[in-house]
């Protein structure tokens, strides 16, 4: 061993594998309590008296505190296991603090005696006057009213959970119903930077997908909000962790946690099914192991997923549910039904005479911001009056990403046909593939070395990026075909995506350095421009802002 092998090896002892196991122990607990807190929930449905909604506190307590904790134990792991990488660490940490922040910020505007929807129930801004009722429900046990009102059965359960714990921990105000969301939308920050990492090793493109999430508009409204999209997106992003991370608690590998996860996912939301159906997919086409593997835990994490959904349905319904509703069946039947009976326009560009009805065709383009809760101020003086927004919640997506979704996807689809048709080459001409192989950068069993493998890992996260984001916005077109109302948020589950696609794009060596910063700093300008409560800035700014 030469003098300069010790170090080396000294440093590969420290690994602190016990820091690592206890952020997955209570990251487990996390899992295991959100779990209890469910069953806990269907239990004071059942029997109010028996289970009262001050005994779930303390659950909601360790669900925080073990996330938490999960979380900044794993970060102290990677900031111990990898020196050389504290800068950026510290970089990922001030984002996502600074995010938690922004969010925390807002979270009270518009305040609780402002937030009634016409009908009287409480809520302010978009669809919170159904949701906040639901979640008001599940904690009081009441069961589902004539209309299904009260329970928002068009959607499942979970992601009205989130914001019952919210409602269990902080009581019946703005705080306890958007915190859950502020704070998974926050935890989906780091979260996309590790799923990156484990693709390519390369922090810097995975610090900047972690700030093309942070800054994106529409996913930042959406988690500061009482809604439900951040849940199902959330649990989809740790499920794809879990997967790609390889984790293992006992049996429980990690096709068996995906899969948990996954159900979760469906739960909070249903069109979580998009992204369960891509990450089955994806291993069935791209994971380790033979075909035969794939296609066995494929089926298995369908199944896993599958039976969670449905025994999540089920307790629900038997406690919640009316007579027209009370199996899990008759829920999906409800739920299905209820979507297709949201027509709109077809394929007409306008709706009732009023401004471009927004469809897929526009969600890549450009449409009017959609005013979720805009509340303008006007002053007046003797030289005239002005108004600006006092607290503005936009529904529209940050056009940097959007846009640049025409220069990353065809790329990647470039490659892919590249690649086709080397293999194509190789399995035509055998002699040759030893030469075609040391071209062309795949992971297929050719050993490639520095900066091919590099180029190989990357090239695989844009694939990942594009196909997530094919099952998160196709489904749509083809609804939309159908007739089906297509709402400009239900892309939210394919913004990870598009941040991702985005940082692999930019950095790649054909893209100039300088026209990054250009658009790491059109991405936060705007945010800033559409951030909704500028009551840091002077009246004057923020009637020139106009937002």
């Amino acid at each position: 061993m030469n003098s300069g092998s010790l170090p080396e090896a000294q440093a590969a002892e420290k690994t602190y594998p016990e820091l690592r196991s206890w952020s997955l122990v209570l990251a487990g607990i996390s899992i295991l309590d959100m779990l209890l807190l469910i069953v806990l929930v269907t239990e004071h449905a059942a029997q109010p008296a028996l289970v009262p909604v001050a005994d779930l506190a303390p659950f909601v307590y360790l669900l925080t505190g073990a996330s938490v904790l999960a979380t900044s134990l794993g970060v102290l792991w990677v900031f111990l296991r990898y020196p050389k990488q504290r800068k950026v660490i510290l970089v990922l940490l001030a984002i996502t603090l600074g995010l938690m922040v922004a969010h925390l910020y807002t979270i009270n505007d518009p305040a609780t005696p402002s937030c009634y929807g016409s009908n009287g129930v409480q809520g302010c801004v978009m669809d919170e006057i159904y949701y906040v009722p639901a979640a008001q429900a599940l904690l009081s046990g009441e069961k589902c009213g004539p209309y299904l009102d009260n329970c928002n059965l068009e959607h499942p359960f979970l992601g009205k959970g989130f914001i019952a714990a919210g409602i269990a921990l902080f009581g019946n105000n703005d705080f306890g119903w958007r915190f859950f969301e502020g704070l998974l939308g926050t935890l989906s920050i780091p979260i996309v930077f590790y799923i990156c990492l484990k693709f390519t090793k390369d922090t810097t493109l995975s610090l900047y997908a972690a700030f093309l999430l942070a800054f994106e508009t529409f996913f930042f409204v959406q988690s500061s909000i009482a809604v439900i999209d951040i849940q199902m997106i959330f649990l989809g992003l740790v499920a794809f962790l879990a997967y790609l991370a390889d984790i293992k608690f006992g049996i429980l590998n990690r096709y068996v946690v995906s899969g948990l996860l996954l159900g979760l996912c469906i739960l909070a939301k249903e069109i979580g099914v998009f992204l369960a159906a891509f990450l089955i997919f994806y291993n069935l086409a791209f994971g380790s192991g033979t075909f035969k593997h794939r296609v066995v835990t494929s089926v298995g994490m369908s199944v896993i997923a599958f039976l969670l959904f449905i025994g999540g349905l089920q307790l629900y319904d038997s406690l919640y549910g009316t007579p027209q509703s009370s199996t899990f069946v008759q829920d999906i039947s409800y739920i299905l039904s209820y979507g297709a009976s949201l027509k709109g326009g077809g394929w007409s560009v306008f709706a009732n005479s009023q401004p471009p009805y927004i469809t897929p065709l526009y969600w890549f383009i450009y449409y009017f911001p959609i005013s979720y809760d805009v509340v303008r101020v006007t002053v007046s003086s003797g030289t005239g009056s002005f108004s600006y927004v006092s607290a503005g919640y936009f529904g529209v997506p940050d056009l940097f990403e959007t846009w640049f979704v025409y220069i990353w996807v065809p790329y990647v689809v470039y490659l892919a046909y590249k690649k086709w048709k080397a293999r194509i080459a190789a399995a035509a001409a055998p002699a040759l593939a030893a030469i075609v192989g040391s071209v062309q950068l795949t992971l297929e069993g050719i050993p490639i070395r520095g900066t091919e493998a590099a180029e190989a890992d990357a090239y695989e996260l844009g694939k990942f990026a594009v196909m997530w984001l094919a099952f998160t916005f196709v489904p749509y077109i083809l609804l939309y075909a159908y007739g089906r109302v297509t709402y400009p948020y239900y892309i939210l589950s394919g913004t990870p995506a598009l941040a991702i696609g985005m940082a692999y794009a930019m950095t790649r060596k054909w893209f100039p350095r300088e026209v990054v910063y250009i658009m790491l700093g059109g991405v936060f300008a705007w945010f800033f421009i559409f951030y909704p409560d500028k009551s840091f800035l002077p009246t004057q700014l923020r009637v020139l802002l106009g937002h």
